[in-house]
């Protein structure tokens, strides 16, 4: 067997229950913007950064707007989410992940967040899961945002292992695309169809546990113990 040395995460949806604050933030985007904001398209968003989203939904507007209005569509988004942000607590954490993260903790495996978001460190501050990560990457040094992999690959490097070494969890579509590019374990957690096309898929954090998870590597050869 192949041993597992890092298990790599992404935020929004995975780690936090965050997916519905960035649709009311998005939502509020697009209407300012007079066009329509799904949940599905929010979902197919997950990963982008705060900019690329931005860029997302105006191309989707007819509205024309300046460099200026668009900087001000960024900084009001960033500002509405970081207010909802700060009544996050520690139960706005997805059902389960607690203790499959304290688990994979257990077994000395690094623990590294591959986010879009900038807001990443605060979160899991709020959420009291931040001391079980080695290391958060850091968004503002890269060069390319996902679905581009050097997100994921650098996470790779802050936990000191290669990437085919590494479990990468994602539940966006950008995010998971990332992965695919990669040698890493690719798991999708989530009810989309896109996450099928992960090595292992888990359609809630509910039931992604360290056992289950552990019986999905073993049929590819790879294991997370000694």
């Amino acid at each position: 067997m192949k041993k597992i040395k890092a298990v790599i995460f992404d935020m929004d949806g995975v780690i936090s229950n965050t997916i519905p604050l960035h649709y009311i933030v998005n939502k509020r985007v697009a209407d300012q913007l007079g066009i329509e904001y799904s949940h599905e398209w929010n979902m197919s968003m997950q990963g982008l950064s705060r900019t690329d989203t931005v860029k997302e939904i105006v191309a989707a507007s007819t509205k024309k707007i300046t460099q200026e209005e668009f900087e001000q569509l960024c900084e009001q988004k960033n500002k509405h989410y970081r207010s909802l942000l700060e009544k996050l607590t520690a139960d706005d954490a997805q059902p389960g992940i607690r203790s499959f993260i304290e688990q994979l903790s257990e077994l000395g495996l690094p623990l590294i967040v591959a986010s879009a978001s900038r807001n990443a460190p605060f979160v899991l501050t709020q959420l009291k899961l931040k001391d079980y990560f080695k290391d958060i990457v850091d968004v503002t040094t890269l060069k390319r945002g996902k679905p581009d992999p050097e997100i994921f690959l650098k996470a790779a490097e802050l936990a000191g292992v290669t990437p085919d070494e590494c479990v990468a969890i994602e539940d966006g579509a950008p995010g998971l695309k990332a992965i695919l590019q990669t040698d890493m374990y690719a798991v999708g957690v989530g009810n989309y169809e896109y996450l099928k096309e992960a090595d292992a898929h888990f359609r809630s954090t509910e039931v992604m546990t360290v056992s289950a998870l552990e019986k999905h590597l073993n049929q590819k050869g790879w294991t997370l113990h000694e």
